[in-house]
């Protein structure tokens, strides 16, 4: 009992002392959490600080050191001119039989005997192949929809649409009203630099990084966001809209370069990849291409623009990959034709408009970027469950042929020159809108449809005025025209000769070494 007794006193003496021990932890905690919070705003204070530093150094700075700088005319990735006709596979003519040996009668006396003419054996003559026209509809590509007007959700909140998404975002009242007044001069530049530093920016940047997120957005298409806030808050402006898009993406952590020619003001844009037909500049080592400019910069012959940098590190943008997941699709019809051994095939294929809205207004670069781009959900849907349908029972090489036909034959050629008057790639979705493709455009779907379709890998080919395309079949024939690539055999696969199986080699190419082999990384 006594032990009892004894444990009983402990615990009433530890009940009377439990609430002074609790509300001293619990003072202890808040004052340690005042301490965090304390910390927290002085580091918020001091980062804020350094930041209005740094923005007014940089404000002062643009005041001055500013010089004229030359643009240099876009490089062009195929130098050499296309072929304006694609040759097609001649049929192979039926063989001749062997004219019989004449035979000679025995002399009769007396008897003068005439043999009777023989006709001379001719050859028959093949015609020239003719080449039929694809049966497709006609495309003519229809103007870009027009741009909903911002809607205004709030006092100091605007709502745009960006490929069918709704996208809000705070704005602050004094960037709608600004004008650039006195024309594009340095001392604009910094006032303009000085005024945006001093607004209420934040907000806005995080709404855009969060819309980036939520639609998983490529770094174009980041920047393409940005143009659109631009467009909503300075509608028809096109200085004032270039003046926020440099001040967005810079805080943003982008390298662009603002530069001024008489009263207009232009963006120059760090690339991490080669970009080709654009006019370009160079500022110290950094190359910046006129990727925003909707002329891809070809009436700017010089600007001025400030030497240093933004005094924080900027990066340049990646246009390695392209995606193709975030519009909200608006479905456009085209109907393929093609005839393979002798059936006539014919197929109604939907894709996605606003994605090819959004692949013409990509900057062109190197040719990866296009082969490994995926085609929309719709097109995945429609021309691959087609197309399966026929090769879901054919060997691999009669899948490989089978897809080449339809290549070759559902879309007429035209070069690009013939075209737009320029070169321009296409993405997959590119082909199925326009009404003609030519080399690297078949090549960049007939790769994806191989990938897709057979599960075989290929290999991009570049030779002098051409591309083709090359696949690692498992079971090729030695009379095959291939080539080597990192130690495997691929064979030659080219959906733009007309009537060509896997290992028939264009003629004009077939004796020649491919300027460059690029592996295709579906």
């Amino acid at each position: 009992m006594r032990e009892i007794d004894r444990l009983l006193a402990v615990t009433v003496l530890l009940s009377a002392s439990l609430p002074v021990w609790a509300a001293t932890a619990q003072e202890e905690f808040e004052a340690f959490k005042r301490q965090q919070q304390q910390g927290a705003q002085q580091v918020r204070t001091e980062f804020h600080a350094y930041k209005e530093k740094q923005d007014g150094e940089f404000a002062d700075f643009l005041k001055s050191q500013w010089r004229e700088f030359e643009t240099f005319q876009g490089k062009v990735r195929i130098k050499e001119p296309k072929p304006k006709q694609v040759p097609v596979v001649a049929p192979v003519a039926p063989a001749i039989p062997a004219a019989p040996a004449p035979v000679t009668p025995a002399p009769i006396p007396d008897v003068q005997v005439k043999p009777e003419p023989v006709p001379p054996v001719v050859a028959p003559v093949t015609p020239p192949p003719v080449v039929v026209a694809p049966l497709i509809q006609p495309i003519v590509p229809p103007p870009p929809p027009p741009q909903p007007k911002p809607v205004p959700v709030a006092a100091d909140m605007l709502e745009i649409a960006f490929y069918g998404n709704p996208v809000g975002f705070a704005f602050d009242p004094q960037w709608k009203s600004y004008r650039l007044s006195g024309g594009a001069k340095p001392e604009a530049m910094s006032a303009f630099w000085l005024m945006m530093s001093g607004s209420k920016y934040e907000p806005t940047i995080r709404a855009i990084n969060e819309t980036r997120s939520k639609l998983k957005l490529d770094d174009w298409g980041y920047v393409t966001l940005w143009r659109s806030v631009a467009q909503a808050l300075q509608p028809e402006r096109r200085a004032e809209q270039n003046l926020l898009l440099w001040y967005f993406l810079v805080k943003s952590g982008y390298d662009v370069r603002l530069g001024y020619a008489g009263a207009d003001v232009h963006l120059f844009v760090a690339v991490r990849q080669q970009v080709y037909s654009t006019k370009f500049t160079a500022v110290g080592k950094q190359t910046y291409y006129a990727v925003l400019a909707a002329d891809h910069g070809d009436s700017i012959r010089s600007f001025y623009t400030y030497e240093a940098s933004y005094p924080v590190k900027l990066k340049a943008l990646d246009i390695g990959a392209a995606a193709t997941g975030f519009t909200r699709p608006v479905s456009a019809q085209r109907t393929l034709a093609f005839d393979y051994q002798g059936e006539k095939i014919s197929l109604s294929v939907p894709y996605d408009r606003r994605l090819v809205e959004y692949m013409g207004s990509f900057p062109q670069s190197e040719f990866p970027l296009y082969f490994d781009t995926d085609g929309s959900n719709l097109v995945r849907q429609s021309l691959l469950a087609e197309l399966k349908k026929h090769t879901a029972k054919m060997s691999e090489e009669e899948a490989v042929n089978f897809l080449l036909a339809f290549v070759q034959k559902a879309f007429a050629y035209k070069t690009d020159d013939e075209q737009f008057g320029r070169e321009k790639y296409f993405f997959v979705e590119e082909s199925l809108h326009y009404p003609y493709n030519d080399c690297e455009d078949r090549s960049v779907i007939f790769s994806w449809l191989v990938s897709e379709l057979v599960g075989i890998k290929s290999v991009g080919l570049l030779y002098p005025g051409h591309m083709t395309t090359a696949v690692a079949l498992k079971q090729a024939r030695a009379e095959f025209a291939s080539v080597e690539y990192q130690g495997n055999r691929y064979v030659i696969a080219d959906p733009t000769y007309i009537g060509a199986s896997a290992g028939m080699a264009m003629p004009s190419y077939a004796r020649l070494k491919p300027n460059r082999v690029f592996e295709i990384l579906h």
